[in-house]
């Protein structure tokens, strides 16, 4: 018996080594290439096959402000992200409001063509929409750039949301009627209150996808509109590696914060903005 025990404890252990071997090499596999972008960031003189860079330094981020105007392009990326959600967030509310609350006829269709952007390869959408917004002098414009992005944030937010008003009890929006208020009373009191938590689970979602969209602003940016992805690319093609290491650990930092506030604020239970039955 005690041997039975023994070998079922050998297994079970086995087992956990694997598992955390497993673990660890995953991690470590997704780790690695940050690590080796942050050590280009603040390494000079490292060549060859060593580990380490011999001298570290801060001069590249010195570089990344000075040379490549980076309070420029990060204040151009916000603006530009900053307008995206917006333009996403009010798209969202009000196609799903639309989708979930009124009889629309071909409304799967509607859907189809809304989350097409992202099935599709975004160069394909991107090249189109360069030729229109060239037309319609949208290109090297906050707004132009920011529109672009709503093709790919938009889906990200009537998709978010669409979970949010299904979870929505139906008695809190009939004894709002009840109560005398009209639609427009119940949607800002009522309404609005509940989904707040998938608006704002909206918003942290689309903004990452606008800060981080490369293609199509690269199909509509101009010297007035350059982001920091795309001054990032800009730089690998000319040859500033540990500028481009320093400015890519800075595009880094906005999404890790986001990260950390959605960890320690959003819990995911909230996600969805309502519960029926509650």
């Amino acid at each position: 018996m005690n041997t039975l025990k023994g070998f079922a404890r050998g297994i079970w252990g086995g087992k956990l080594l694997l598992t955390y071997t497993v673990l660890l090499s995953l991690t470590l596999f997704i780790l690695m290439p940050f690590m080796i972008i942050f050590l280009k960031s603040v390494g000079k003189d490292w060549f060859g096959k060593r580990w380490f860079p011999p001298t570290l330094t801060l001069e590249w981020y010195e570089w990344a402000i000075e040379i490549v105007h980076l309070p420029d392009v990060m204040k151009n990326t916000l603006i530009i992200a900053a307008l995206a959600v917006g333009m996403s967030t009010v798209i969202g509310i009000f196609s799903v409001w639309a989708f979930g609350r009124r009889h629309l006829p071909g409304k799967e269709i509607l859907m189809a063509i809304i989350l097409l952007p992202r099935m599709i390869p975004t160069i394909t959408y991107a090249l189109g929409i360069a030729r229109i917004f060239y037309g319609l002098d949208l290109v090297n414009t906050h707004l132009g750039v920011a529109l672009a992005h709503v093709a790919v944030c938009a889906p990200y937010s009537i998709l978010i949301l669409s979970a949010t008003f299904e979870a929505l009890d139906e008695r809190v929006l009939e004894a709002s009627a009840v109560c005398g208020a009209n639609a427009l009373r119940t949607f800002f009191f009522v309404t609005l209150p509940l989904i707040m938590p998938g608006i704002l689970s909206s918003m942290i979602f689309t903004f990452s996808t606008s800060y981080n969209e490369f293609t199509l602003t690269l199909m509509t940016y101009g010297p007035d509109t350059m982001t920091l992805p795309t001054r990032t690319y800009l730089a690998v093609g000319e040859g500033y590696w540990e500028v481009t290491s320093a400015m890519s650990v800075i595009m880094v930092i906005p999404s890790l914060l986001i990260l950390l506030f959605i960890q320690r604020q959003v819990k995911p239970e909230k996600l969805v903005g309502g519960f029926k039955g509650v």
